[in-house]
């Protein structure tokens, strides 16, 4: 028993051993043993002692019943051992379902030796009494009957004692390694993927552990990919293509469509380290994007240096058009943050342009059958893209439509017409109106 100790201790690096045939080898050792000691005593009562063959028998009977619930209680000690062993480590025993030991064969296996075996040893231990009594003739001496009584009575009593720590040891050993894996699916149901059901038994429990740590791998490579997905795209359109809730047929919206445009980036990037230019795109996009979301709009791409953001899109807003105003003007604000960062950092300042338009567009996914992206398609994007463009000739840095203003409340802003505006590619001149801030001073 002592070598199968000190090898389990040295599984992680002695794998030639199979780990789970260590309990059957402990139960086999401990019945050889005891049959062994059966047969010596057996031998010595018969042949030194003169003994009759049926006390030999009784002997060699008791030492193998020994033996056989004791190997058992050696068999569910070593299970008990290998459990906790594997609770602490990272080791995990590849098992199959084909070599599965399952939980009702165990049960079958231990009721079968406790309860089939207690029955027989009682039942032959009666008969061989019995047939010692007859063979002396019978006898009217109550000691005699008394003492086999006695005799029955305490086999029964240390074989019914043992049978009681065999289901208690058997019950706890089930109640591990069931609390192991109620522990990993409490995690799992946290979100924790990094904590393995360790596979501590050749059962279904085994067998399930292996199975739920495929699960955590699966689960975590979804995760993942939500994540990645996410951060490619934003949550709100990202999580309704995950659930199939965009359709390739698109749908109308009416939206605002909120487009930003860096100004000079072109000569701010000549002579410019591009991890530098990187560096400062990202905060800036950061800071923009942050900006839009917090008014319940989303970034539908980045291109180059100019951002096109959507308001009421995938998902109805009421006042889209006050919020995408909102978001501009929070823009405005947290540009000028980033300017004075700058600023102290001996860097130079920069600017941007905002134009806002709203309208009916077709909303949906647009591309090949190989790639898709969600986007805003028809004129009002066009629109609210050369509205951008308008800052540039106008002095200004956010514009809004006259159908935009049509949409905010009374006196929510400060506005200056700039009276009707050509755009480029468009016949019609239309009603711009720089937004000056809050308020209606």
């Amino acid at each position: 028993m002592k070598r199968n100790i000190y090898r389990l201790r040295w599984f992680g690096s002695a794998q030639s051993i199979a780990l789970y045939s260590l309990p059957w080898r402990e139960f086999a050792g401990d019945l050889a043993l005891w049959g062994g000691i059966g047969m010596g005593m057996s031998a010595f009562y018969i042949l030194h002692l003169g003994a009759p063959l049926l006390t030999g028998a009784k002997i060699l009977l008791g030492c193998i019943s020994f033996g056989l619930l004791g190997g058992m209680l050696c068999f569910l000690w070593m299970e008990g051992r290998i459990i906790a062993f594997l609770q602490n480590t990272t080791f995990e025993i590849p098992i199959s379902p084909k070599k599965i030991f399952s939980v009702s064969d165990k049960i079958l296996f231990f009721m079968i030796i406790v309860i089939g075996f207690m029955v027989t040893a009682i039942l032959l231990m009666v008969f061989m009494d019995l047939s010692y009594l007859l063979e002396q003739g019978g006898s009217s001496d109550t000691e005699i009957y008394l003492g086999v009584f006695k005799e029955i009575a305490f086999a029964f009593g240390v074989l019914l004692f043992l049978s009681f720590l065999i289901l208690g040891k058997y019950s706890r050993n089930l109640k591990a390694a069931l609390s192991l894996q109620l522990e990993v699916m409490r995690k799992i149901s946290l979100g924790d993927y990094e904590s393995p059901a360790p596979v501590v038994s050749n059962d279904e429990f085994g067998l399930i552990a292996a199975k739920t740590n495929e699960m955590m791998i699966g689960l975590k490579e979804r995760d993942l990919c939500r994540l990645s997905f996410g951060r490619y795209l934003t949550p709100e359109v990202s999580q309704k293509i995950l659930k199939g809730e965009i359709s390739l047929e698109g749908e109308l919206k009416d939206v605002t469509i909120l487009f930003c445009d860096l100004r000079g980036y072109t000569t701010f990037a000549e002579g410019r380290d591009p991890k530098e230019v990187v560096g400062f795109l990202n905060e800036y996009f950061t800071q923009m994007e942050q900006a839009i979301r917090a008014h319940q709009g989303i970034v539908l791409q980045y291109i180059g240096d100019e951002i096109e953001a959507v308001f009421g899109a995938p998902l109805d807003l009421p006042r889209h058009g006050e919020k995408a105003v909102l978001a501009a003007l929070e823009m405005r604000a947290r540009l000028e943050a980033l300017n004075k960062k700058r600023e102290a950092a001996g860097r130079g300042y920069v600017a941007h342009g905002i134009g806002i338009h709203t309208g009916r567009v077709f909303a949906g996914s647009v591309g090949s059958q190989d790639r898709l992206s969600y986007a805003m398609v028809g004129d009002p994007v066009n629109t609210a893209s050369r509205i951008q463009s308008l800052n540039k000739t106008l002095g200004t840095d956010i514009l809004i439509s006259g159908a935009t203003k049509e949409l905010l409340p009374a006196n929510r802003f400060r506005l200056a017409s700039r009276r009707r505006t050509s755009l480029r590619g468009r016949s019609e001149a239309i009603e711009v109106y720089a937004v000056l801030g809050e308020g209606s001073g």
